[in-house]
């Protein structure tokens, strides 16, 4: 009876449990709805410094490429820098698979389309309005005094004619030759369409062509120019060295007099003239230089053979022969090295040569001491600073019953 008063007081109206029943929830719900609204200081705002787009990068390396391909596109540029054409093609390539992988992929095609006209376009454009010309080979006239340049123009459907071109050569870097002429493109061959130049070699010719000396031609016509190498070969003409031999054709027995049983009985003179070789080498042959050359076998003081004057023009040699005292009167030298063989009058079949007999020497003939003088000179252009001279010194002697004709340092 008086746990159930008490009960009954507990759950009345302003008891303890009621109280207690009555606060619980709006404490739990108060609770819940501060962990609702309640969260963490926010930190200031500050930009964001997040990857870039790479749709923005590709369009970025896209416009680099278009206005690089612009440049590129011109004749002069091509002229120089032949394979720079595919530097923007490189970029627009890289920047057509940034774009590709940063869109729809159903637009592939009309993409493709675009970086296709925007990679071409500048070549198309300047193809058709402007032109570049190339200097595609030179060629030597027959006398080799002259060069002719055959000049391609390519491209430049809507570019005006050609009617003039500025030409100028350098030498080791240095311009020694310009003219400004008429030209034009007025020939064709199964290439195409060519002009013609034609240099003449004594215009501008200061000196070989060697060791890194070279020519260079540059023709500029049409907005467009172009630069050539001549050929070296065709340009070294300056005879810078020389050397020469004269040898003893030995005879035997009844060849000899009675008291000799081996003998001198003439004398083979051969010269070797052209450029400088390297160490002792012969020269290098020259087939189209000119020049001329004089050869004397010296007895002591007087003279035993004065081979007439060699005249050498364009590969070719003549002299007088006196009737074939002194072989053919004519030879080729140079196209196959530089030995110019000065015969005589008589057979030596052994060396496929013609000997001078001692029995035609000026002199007395006598045994002793004996120097062979080559000299070459040259004119203007060509002529070096000084006239080019070999000496050779040659004993002819008797030991016995045997004569000998013997190379020797000097007299």
């Amino acid at each position: 009876m008086t746990f159930s008063r008490k009960l009954g007081g507990l759950v009345s109206n302003g008891g303890l449990l009621e109280k207690a029943m009555s606060q619980q929830p709006e404490q739990e719900y108060s609770e819940v709805i501060e962990a609702e609204i309640t969260s963490p200081p926010m930190s200031p705002v500050t930009p964001s410094n997040g990857p870039i787009n790479p749709l923005f990068v590709g369009i970025g390396l896209g416009v680099l490429g278009f206005l690089l391909s612009w440049i590129f596109a011109l004749p002069s540029i091509q002229s120089d820098y032949a394979f720079a054409g595919l530097i923007p093609v490189a970029i627009l390539g890289g920047s057509f698979y940034v774009v590709w992988n940063s869109i729809d992929r159903k637009m592939v095609g009309v993409l493709a389309v675009v970086y296709l006209l925007m990679a071409t376009s500048p070549f198309i454009a300047s193809s058709v309005s402007t032109s570049s010309i190339t200097i595609a080979e030179n060629t030597l006239s027959s006398d080799s005094t002259e060069i002719t340049l055959k000049v391609r123009q390519s491209g430049g459907f809507m570019s005006p004619s050609i009617d003039s071109a500025d030409v100028s050569i350098s030498f080791d870097g240095s311009e020694v030759w310009s003219q400004t002429t008429s030209f034009a493109i007025d020939r064709e061959d199964g290439y195409g369409k060519y002009g013609q130049y034609t240099l003449t070699v004594s215009d501008f010719y200061l000196g070989n062509a060697v060791s890194g000396q070279d020519y260079v031609v540059t023709v500029i016509a049409g907005g467009s120019e172009d630069s050539h190498t001549l050929e070296s070969s065709l340009l070294i003409r300056t005879v810078d060295d020389a050397q020469n031999e004269a040898n003893g054709y030995m005879g035997t027995g009844a060849d000899c007099e009675s008291n000799t049983e081996t003998c001198v009985i003439g004398i083979i003179l051969t010269s070797w003239i052209g450029h400088q070789a390297v160490g002792n080498n012969k020269p290098g042959g020259m087939p189209f230089a000119n020049y001329n050359v004089t050869a004397t076998l010296m007895e002591g003081s007087e003279v035993a053979v004065q081979y007439p004057l060699i005249t050498i023009q364009n590969g070719r040699a003549s002299w007088d022969d006196s009737n074939g005292d002194y072989g053919s009167g004519s030879a080729i030298v140079g196209d196959y090295g530089s030995d110019l063989p000065m015969d005589g009058s008589l057979s030596a079949p052994e060396f496929e040569r013609m000997y001078i007999p001692t029995d035609d020497f000026q002199s007395a003939g006598e045994y002793g001491c004996y120097s062979f003088v080559v000299e070459v000179s040259q004119s203007a252009p060509w002529t070096a600073p000084s006239v080019v001279t070999d000496t050779t010194y040659y004993e002819y002697d008797k030991t016995g019953d045997t004569e000998s004709w013997d190379l020797v340092n000097s007299c």
